[in-house]
C-alpha cells in the first residue's frame, strides 16, 4: 500500500468531547454523511513534519510512544512495538537473531531487521525499505502496518500525524475499506490542487489593506459597510453586514435605506438618529452608545467591526454574471431544525435578470437573512437598472422593487444587494 495523507473537517463526539479533523474521523463521517451531511469545513494551518513531533492515532485514540515516528529519505517510519501493542498484539524480540515476532490469535508476523521481506502467517510480503533501529527503537515503514494487518494507514504532513484505521473500527461503523480509500484519494487530489493554487496566489504581490479613503471622525459623511461572523447563523445566516450612513447635521441611519442607496435617504421617513462622538463612543439619540475609532490603517471601526466607504457604481458598468448567495442557520446534523439555503441571481448585460431560490420581495428585503422562510421554487424574471447605489428591479407583473446596491473592492463579481452579499461562484 502506498503512503498517503489526509485530514477531514467533521467534528464527531466521542464520550464527553469533540475530536478535531484527522483521517479516522472520515470513517465515522462516511457512516453518517448520507444521513446528516457535512456541516462545516475548517482546514488547519499547514505544519511541517520536519519541525513538529509526529503523533500516531489508531482509530480514535492517540498512541503514546517514547520514540516518535520519523521521516527518513521520504519514508514514514513508526515504532514497531508501540504500534502493534496498541493493536492488541504481542511483540517478542530476539536480539541475537534481530528477529521480531508479532502475534495474536489470528496472525503471526515475523520480521528481521535489515531485510525487505517479512512473513505474515507464512505468506511473504515485501517492504519498500527494511526495518531499522532509529533512536534506540525498532521502526518499520508505515505501509508495513497496513500490509500486515489490513488496516488503512495515512501520513498527514499538514498536522504531522500518522493515522491507522483498523478493519474492526470500519466494520463497527459500517464503512467499506474501498469507499474510505477512494474518498481519501479524491480529497488528496483536491488538496494538492488547493496547495498549488495557494502557492501560486502567495507568489503574487499582496494588495495593501487600506480604506478607499482614510476616515476623519470629525467629518463623517456617506455610507460605510463591514461584516462580522455569525457563528451558528442565528442572527444573519452566517455573515452579518453592518451599515452606517452619516449625514449632515450629525444624523446617522443604521442599516440599509428602505428604498435604495444612500442617495435615497429621507430622514422624515427613515429611522435616522442624532449622534455625537466623545471619548471613543458613538452616542445615539436613542440612548445607546457604541465604541467608535479610526484604525491604524485608516478604517472606520464601529463596535469592533472594520468598515469601508461605499462607492457609487461607475456609470456604464456592465453586469453579465451568475451570482450566488448562501446562508445557514444552526449546525447541520447537530442542531435540531438546522438548515441551509442558496439563492441564484443572474444579471445580464441587456438589463434583464433571473432569480431563483427566493422571491424578489425577499431578495430586496433589508432584514438580516437569519432564516429561510422565504424560499421560492419559482424562477422570477424581469428587468433591472442600477444608478448610483440603487438597483431597481421590475418583475414580470410590473411591480417595482428597489434596494441598496454596491460593488465590493471594485470587483463586479462581488456585489451587495441590501444585507446580502452575492458573488460569482
Amino acid at each position: 500500500m502506498s503512503e498517503t495523507y489526509t485530514e477531514y473537517s467533521m467534528f464527531i463526539k466521542r464520550g464527553d468531547y469533540y475530536l478535531p479533523g484527522r483521517i479516522f474521523r472520515m470513517v465515522v463521517c462516511f457512516a453518517v454523511i448520507l444521513v446528516i451531511g457535512v456541516f462545516s469545513q475548517h482546514w488547519k494551518a499547514s505544519a511541517s513534519s520536519s519541525d513538529s513531533i509526529i503523533k500516531i492515532y489508531i482509530d480514535t485514540k492517540e498512541v503514546n510512544v517514547k520514540t516518535p515516528p520519523q521521516i527518513k529519505n521520504g519514508t514514514t517510519f513508526v515504532p514497531l512495538r508501540a504500534v502493534f501493542e496498541a493493536l492488541q498484539m504481542e511483540v517478542i524480540w530476539e536480539p541475537k537473531k534481530q528477529l521480531a515476532t508479532i502475534k495474536n490469535s489470528e496472525k503471526t508476523i515475523a520480521l528481521v531487521v535489515g531485510e525487505k521481506k517479512a512473513k505474515v502467517n507464512n505468506k511473504t510480503i515485501t517492504l519498500q525499505v527494511a526495518a531499522e533501529s532509529i533512536d534506540g527503537a525498532l521502526q518499520v515503514p508505515l505501509h508495513f502496518i497496513g500490509d500486515a494487518t489490513g488496516a488503512l494507514v495515512y501520513w498527514d504532513p499538514y498536522n504531522a500525524e500518522v493515522s491507522i484505521v483498523t478493519l474492526e473500527f470500519m466494520k463497527e461503523n459500517n464503512v467499506k475499506k474501498e469507499e474510505l480509500d477512494k474518498a481519501v484519494k479524491e480529497y488528496l487530489n483536491s488538496k494538492a490542487k488547493e496547495e498549488a493554487d495557494k502557492k501560486k496566489e502567495d507568489s503574487k504581490p499582496k494588495k495593501q489593506n487600506k480604506p478607499t479613503a482614510p476616515v476623519d471622525l470629525n467629518k463623517l459623511n456617506g455610507m460605510y459597510y463591514g461584516f462580522r461572523a455569525d457563528l451558528g447563523g442565528y442572527e444573519c445566516g452566517g455573515l452579518c453586514w453592518d451599515i452606517y450612513t452619516f449625514m449632515q447635521n450629525k444624523k446617522v441611519l443604521i442599516g440599509p435605506p428602505t428604498n435604495g442607496g444612500p442617495e435615497t435617504i429621507d430622514c422624515k421617513k427613515e429611522k435616522c438618529l442624532n449622534y455625537s462622538i466623545s471619548k471613543g463612543e458613538l452616542k445615539l439619540s436613542n440612548g445607546k452608545s457604541i465604541p467608535i475609532k479610526k484604525s491604524e490603517n485608516g478604517f472606520l471601526m464601529i463596535n469592533g467591526t472594520m468598515l469601508d466607504k461605499v462607492q457609487p457604481v461607475p456609470k456604464g458598468t456592465t453586469f453579465n454574471n451568475n451570482y450566488t448567495f448562501m446562508g445557514y442557520s444552526g449546525l447541520i446534523g447537530i442542531t435540531p431544525a438546522a438548515n441551509s439555503w442558496t439563492y441564484k441571481l443572474t444579471l445580464r448585460a441587456n438589463g434583464t435578470f433571473e432569480l431563483s431560490g427566493v422571491s424578489i420581495g425577499s431578495l430586496m428585503a433589508n432584514s438580516n437573512p437569519s432564516t429561510h422562510t422565504s424560499q421560492s421554487s419559482k424562477i422570477e424574471k424581469g428587468k433591472y437598472k442600477i444608478q448610483n447605489n440603487t438597483i431597481t428591479m421590475t418583475d414580470g407583473d410590473g411591480k417595482v422593487h428597489k434596494s441598496l446596491f454596491f460593488i465590493h473592492d471594485s470587483d463586479i463579481d462581488d456585489i451587495q444587494i441590501g444585507v446580502r452579499n452575492y458573488y460569482v461562484n
